[in-house]
């Protein structure tokens, strides 16, 4: 068993987005995780694949990743 999160950095911390274990995942819920991936990327969050310390940024969601999205940084 595998369990994978979709994590997403706030003002208040981090909170998980999602969360799935990659054996018993229907693929309508991963279709649905995906979704709530593409729209935090199209809303300019960027996408790390944190898991077991890789941290590299990604760019298309990866069921079998624990992801960490980062919002933009704005100065002022």
């Amino acid at each position: 068993m595998a369990l994978r999160h979709v994590r997403v950095i706030g003002p208040d911390g981090d909170k998980t987005l999602a969360e799935w274990d990659t054996e018993t995942v229907s693929p309508e819920q991963l279709d649905d995780i995906e979704a709530q991936f593409n729209q935090k990327v199209r809303q300019g969050f960027f996408a790390a694949d944190i898991t077991d310390g890789r941290n590299v940024l990604i760019k298309k969601f990866d069921p079998k990743a624990n992801i960490l999205l980062i919002p933009r940084v704005r100065g002022g």
